[in-house]
């Protein structure tokens, strides 16, 4: 019990010590979206004594230092982490009050965590404080190291309340990928146990653990952007490139002036990278309106494929005809006006 309060006092100090720097960052709420996350842990554990209660009689047992493994499963929102965890630990029991022993006191532990990441001016590595609650399987199985002696002395399990402090750094590798190191104080409820003869006797449980770890993140958002520098003048957008082909009077056949620009619309794509250019034909006004919109498509058609021919994908065009509409040179229904009979090569 000793130990465990002075352990409280440690982690109070620290808490308190912490506090001054922090102190902004735990009033402010954190900004944009948060990523869940699982992992995988595992590391070192140091069992403390206990102190085991037969009615007024005493017997202290010792344990070896010992390993835990475990998982863990949580949603991380800004410098906050609220995570459930499973943990399963291991320590071999060298005496029960007189007696040399051989076996072990195990615990599994599912937890309930909160932890908080100090992001101290962009370090690549954040250090941590958090506290968890939770339920605690913990089991003594043991018996007489010099077999002459006798059998098994206890195999006995108690569930109880448990709690733990959390101490440790985290380095992100990457938005998706975290490494932590962690110091876990875990203690419970006293537990109870009988021994194989029926006699009860309570115990204590406290541990400390080194813990390594390893988090994916889903949906991680991205780092935030880098604002560019503001250009000195505003920019103003260049114009969009334009390529005018000609057709003769109700004719989709591509003349050879036509060709000659359709000739200069692939060398401006060819130089300015792929781009997505809109390829649009009309009519003039003669005609009806649904021969018209089968006209223009027909043309638009004509120039895509002259176009593909000299080397622009079809997927970098879009092509359609809008018939009469939008007519460069207004003019009456019925009116031929050559201006109109075009389809036009636009680059953004």
């Amino acid at each position: 019990m000793k130990n465990r309060f002075l352990l409280g006092a440690g982690v109070a100090l620290a808490v308190a010590s912490s506090w001054g720097t922090a102190q902004a960052q735990l009033l402010q709420m954190p900004a944009g979206p948060g990523a869940w996350y699982i992992g995988g842990e595992g590391g070192w554990t140091m069992l403390d004594d206990a102190t085991n209660r037969f009615g007024g009689v005493r017997a202290i047992q010792t344990h070896s230092d010992g390993f835990n493994v475990g998982a863990r499963a949580g949603y991380e929102w800004g410098p906050w982490r609220f995570e459930e965890e499973f943990n399963y630990r291991k320590n071999d029991i060298n005496r029960f009050g007189a007696i040399a022993t051989k076996g072990s006191r195990t615990t599994e532990a599912l937890m309930t965590n909160a932890i908080y990441d100090f992001g101290f001016g962009g370090w690549g590595f954040t250090p941590h404080i958090g506290a968890g609650i939770g339920a605690v399987f913990v089991r003594d199985s043991f018996g007489f190291r010099n077999p002459a002696a006798g059998g098994s002395i206890s195999h006995s399990s108690d569930v109880e309340f448990g709690y733990q402090g959390i101490a440790g750094i985290r380095y992100n590798i990457n938005p998706s990928l975290a490494f932590d190191l962690d110091y876990r104080y875990l203690g419970t409820v006293d537990p109870t146990f009988r021994t194989n003869g029926g006699v009860r006797y309570s115990s204590e449980y406290s541990s400390h653990s080194v813990l390594a770890s390893l988090t994916v993140k889903f949906g991680a958002p991205p780092p935030p952007a880098v604002a560019a520098p503001l250009p000195p003048q505003p920019m103003v957008a260049a114009p969009p490139k334009v390529f005018l082909v000609f057709f003769d009077w109700d004719k989709d056949t591509i003349t050879p002036e036509g060709m000659q620009i359709i000739q200069q619309a692939a060398n401006t794509f060819r130089a300015g990278g792929a781009v997505r250019i809109q390829v649009t034909g009309y009519t003039d006004a003669s005609g009806s309106v649904g021969y018209n919109q089968r006209l223009s498509e027909r043309r638009a058609n004509n120039v895509a494929n002259a176009l593909g021919r000299l080397g622009i994908p079809r997927q970098q065009m879009a092509v359609s005809g809008r018939g009469k509409s939008a007519q460069r040179v207004p003019t009456a229904d019925g009116v031929r006006e050559p201006q109109n009979r075009r389809v036009e090569i636009v680059f953004p």
